[in-house]
């Protein structure tokens, strides 16, 4: 085999998405590995079998594969449904359709670059309830500042009328009248810090010293329970562009929610990894952005499917003394750095959070 010929089939093959050769006849001619997990079929057994069994149904798809043939225009961003086994079992992806042309310039097939869109779509549908935080901004700002106004004056009488009454019986009644005056005010404020907009402060970093200056605040309360942190870090992770004091709030809510949610004598684990699973594109980068993955998996009881549904709806808790905005301000902090977080449960076998952070640019 020619030099050159070696090296088209390394990159050919070294692709981590879907790459497929189309013949005239609409016929798969070559695949590489990324196809056979992504279809869940083998090379092989898709070979010189018709495009049609991977995306049934589609004649759009069939369309444009044609319309490069003959006119070798080429096509970006199509949205198509891939087919596993059955064409029941399908999944999102995106293609790109180009013409393979020979040394001569004629056009001797298609090929076809396939981007599996599923973790993506997961994400997207899993984040829905954050564009309520939208409709709720203005409602919650002018709920606010009328709800503290009030506040601040009852809770000043108690105090004052808790100085003049000598009765200890009921300085008790008042002291709880404070309490509770100051309860509904931090309530309050973390409703205004989910509708205002806050100023990020990047800079370059650590996620790993994020993590442990957080287990470190959290280790006496976990041993508490028998319980143990079990961190398996990724020593080449690269620095991450980051607010580092609004993503200890991030991360703190979250291990706090993992801690709770632990049996006595549990593990917590704190994952960290680069993510292949997607790329973001942001206003301020010209390219899409890959992203670090840290995954914290708790072995608690887990969550059944309609709860999963609710967890970024600001107010939905099943705590006794929870507010309901933990998770949905850690949602916004998270998507204002341009970030996600993917939550997957499942009863009795616990929870696993994901949260994905764009890699620094270089």
């Amino acid at each position: 085999m020619k030099e050159p010929d070696r090296i088209h089939q390394n990159i050919f093959f070294s692709v981590i998405d879907g790459l497929i050769l189309v013949s005239p006849s609409l016929s798969i001619l070559h695949s590489n590995l990324a196809i056979e997990d992504m279809f869940h079929k083998s090379r092989d057994a898709i070979a010189n079998r018709p495009l049609e069994e991977l995306f049934p149904r589609q004649p759009q798809i069939i369309d444009k594969v044609r319309k490069v043939l003959v006119t070798g225009a080429c096509y970006h961003d199509v949205e198509a449904k891939g087919a596993r086994k059955t064409a029941a079992i399908q999944f999102p992806v995106n293609l790109t359709l180009s013409p393979y042309l020979e040394s001569d310039d004629t056009i001797q097939g298609v090929i076809i670059l396939i981007k599996n869109m599923s973790l993506i779509r997961e994400l997207e549908e899993q984040q829905r309830p954050a564009d309520h935080l939208t409709n709720l901004g203005a409602l919650a700002m002018g709920l606010a500042h009328e709800i503290r106004n009030p506040l601040g004056g009852i809770r000043g009488s108690a105090q004052l009328l808790r100085q003049d009454i000598r009765k200890t019986a009921h300085h008790e009644y008042l002291d709880v009248v404070i309490t509770e005056v100051d309860r509904i005010n931090q309530l309050v404020k973390r409703m205004m810090d989910l509708a205002r907009p806050v100023e990020i402060k990047l800079k370059d970093t650590n996620i790993h010293k994020v993590l442990e200056d957080i287990l470190i605040l959290e280790k006496e309360t976990f041993a508490r329970k028998n319980g143990r942190f079990q961190q398996i870090y990724d020593p080449s992770l690269p620095l991450i562009e980051a607010d580092e004091d609004q993503l200890k709030q991030v991360f703190l809510n979250l291990i706090k929610n993992a801690i709770e949610a632990s049996p006595k004598g549990g593990i917590l684990q704190i994952v960290t990894r680069v993510s292949s699973g997607f790329a973001v594109k942001t206003p301020i980068a010209s390219v899409p952005r890959n992203n670090i993955a840290v995954e914290i998996i708790d072995s608690g009881e887990g969550m059944d499917e309609e709860t999963q549904k609710k967890l970024f709806t600001p107010f939905h808790t099943t705590k006794s003394k929870g507010s309901g905005l933990g998770l949905p301000i850690s949602l916004k902090i998270v998507e204002d750095h341009h970030g996600k977080i993917k939550i997957t449960s499942e009863k009795g076998l616990g929870t696993t959070v994901q949260v994905f952070l764009p890699i620094r640019q270089r």
